[in-house]
Formats: C-alpha cells, structure tokens, sequence
C-alpha cells in the first residue's frame, strides 16, 4: 500500500515539468525566430507615391488629371523568421547590414537620407527654371553634419547639428567654414557652436590632417566630418516660388519626377494629360538624368499603383526590363538619359 501511495503521489509531476520544458521551449523559439537579431536586410518594393501633394508652387497651374509618381524600395531589418519568410518571395533582395551602414550609425544613414531627398529636390528646382527660363539665385540655409568618419574624427559633433561657429568665425555657408580652418593646424582644439535640435550648445573638436580630393598626396586640416549644406533656389518672381513639405522618404532619386511635376506646375496645361505616370532617377540643374539602386523593386511598385508608363534612367534600363519580362503588366518602360527625353516620351 505504501509503495503504490507513493506511486501515486510522483504521477501528477511529471506532466507539469513536461509543460514547462515546453513553455521555455516555445519561449526561445519565439525569441529565435522573432527578436534575435541577424545581420541582414531585406529590400522588397516600397510605394509608388504621388508627387503633387509633396510640392506646392505659390502661383501655379494645378491642373493634373492624371499622375506623377516617385518611386521606393522599403528597407527592413530582417529576423529569422522574415528571412525565412521573403526566401519565397521573388521580390524580395537580402543584403548584409554593414554594408547598408558602411559604418555609420542608423542616425547618421538617416541624416543622409534626407540630405540626399534635400539635394534632390534641389536638383529638381533648379533643372525646372533653367528649362523654363525662369531666373532666380541659391541662397544657403546652413551647413550641417552628417557623419563622422570614424577612422579620422576626434569631436562632440554629432549628426544633424547645425554648425553656427568654428572657431569664433560665423558659419553660414560652407566656403565660410574652409575660412575657418585656413591656417590651422592638426591636433588644434577648437570650440564650435552648433544648433542641436532647439538648443544652441559650445562643442570641442580636434583637427585632423584629411586628404584634400582624389590625390593622396594632397593634405589639409578638417575636422574628420561629412558636411550636407542646405540651400534654397530663390526665384526673382516670388510667385514661383517652390516649397516642398516634409516626407520621411530619403534618397536622391526623385529628382526626375520631382522636376516633371514642377514643369507641370510652372508652365500652362497638364503635361499628364490624364496618365499615371511613374519613374526615378536623379537630376542635375542642366536636365542630365542619373542612375539609381532598386530599380527592379521600383518597377514592381510602379505597377501595383497602376501606371501606365515608368520612366527609367538609361543605365538602369536593362536590369528593368528584365524584371519587367517576369511581371504580367502592360506597362510601358522608357529609357531616358535627359530631362528632354522624358518630356517627349510622355508626349
């Protein structure tokens, strides 16, 4: 009896350190599959979004019936289980983190995101007036910090302050903080008055001895950063002016799409002519269209919003049309190396 009393009191034991196990068990797969970190990336097609609600032109023609569309890749940090998941999705690109990053910090991309968008959107002004012969001047609006290079920087910069002074030499362009390094020497420390969200503070940064361009044997004194200086195009009939709201889309390669909405904008008629019209690529202020990256998942966005013709750079045409090929759409892929081309592509 004592024996088989005993028995019986172990039984309804084992069954709950079995659920535990399980409980742990389920515990780290989710935590595996879910929060464990990985170095990778994913780029899948991001939007194809509509430029005209990002733009405003203070007098000008908002006729449109149709579109203009700018183009994304969607970037996104990977776990094991989204790695597993998008290894079935034809769309989808893998990529190593640090190479994404090339060592700077997650701040410091997004900085640069955005002064690549602000560059391009200035890129884009400007190629706009200068088609349409309309004058104007650039005017700076500051110099900023993007990123350290961190091989070289010895300071208390970090990225997006606003550099005031250097030195007790007012900064208001980036030809005025050169002045302020002409005649230092690597290893000074100097003070610099930065604007750091809405705060003004006083900073210590050591110069450095930095290559000056491509000749290695060409050197000068900085302060180890990559810069990013914001202007604006100032036109002289103010009712022209143009002003770009705030987006959290990053990167240089709008410009071409941005350039034709201003034209649209700018001019009389609708250059749409009631098409949804989609594209990337760069632009510079004479109207050269440049290549882009992610133009395979571009193309795949472009077609999900449903447009009709997608405006390709030249370099990037090839890669296009083979992701084209794959993709069960009727719309139409023009390479284009000029602001010109593009015009009369959607003519």
């Amino acid at each position: 009896m004592r024996e088989e009393t005993m028995q019986h009191g172990n039984k309804p034991q084992r069954p709950r350190m079995h659920g535990w196990k399980w409980f742990f068990a389920g515990l780290l797969f989710v935590y595996v599959m879910v929060y464990m970190p990985t170095p990778y990336v994913v780029f899948t097609p991001g939007s194809a979004e509509e430029v005209k609600p990002m733009v405003s032109v203070k007098a000008g023609d908002e006729a449109e019936a149709g579109t203009f569309m700018l183009t994304t890749v969607r970037r996104t940090y990977a776990n094991i289980a989204m790695l597993v998941w998008k290894a079935f999705d034809p769309n989808a690109e893998f990529g190593k983190k640090e190479e994404s990053l090339r060592g700077r910090t997650e701040q410091e991309y997004a900085t640069e995101q955005m002064f690549n968008m602000s560059n391009s959107q200035l890129g884009a002004v400007l190629a706009a007036y200068n088609h349409l012969n309309i004058p104007y001047k650039l005017e700076s609006q500051g110099v900023y910090v993007v990123s350290n290079d961190p091989k070289l920087a010895h300071n208390e910069l970090q990225t997006n302050d606003r550099i005031l002074e250097v030195g007790g030499v007012k900064v208001d362009e980036f030809a005025d903080l050169l002045q302020a390094l002409q005649g230092r020497k690597a290893g000074e420390t100097l003070q610099v008055k930065v604007q750091r969200g809405k705060e003004t503070k006083l900073v210590n940064a050591t110069l450095v001895e930095i290559q000056d361009g491509n000749d290695p044997s060409k050197k000068r004194v900085g302060l180890g950063l990559y810069y990013g200086e914001k202007k604006d195009a100032v036109p002289t009939d103010r009712n022209k002016t143009v002003t770009f709201k705030e987006s959290d889309i990053g990167g240089p390669s709008a410009g071409l799409m941005f350039t034709l909405e201003l034209i649209n904008r700018l001019s009389p008629g609708d250059l749409t002519q009631g098409h949804r019209i989609a594209g990337t690529g760069t632009i510079d202020l004479e109207g050269n269209v440049g290549p882009i990256g992610g133009v395979r998942h571009k193309v795949v966005a472009a077609d999900r919003e449903r447009a009709e013709l997608f405006l390709v750079p030249e370099g990037n045409y090839e890669e296009a049309q083979a992701k084209l090929k794959k993709m069960n759409t009727k719309m139409k892929l023009v390479p284009v190396r000029t602001l010109q081309d593009a015009l009369q592509a959607i003519e």
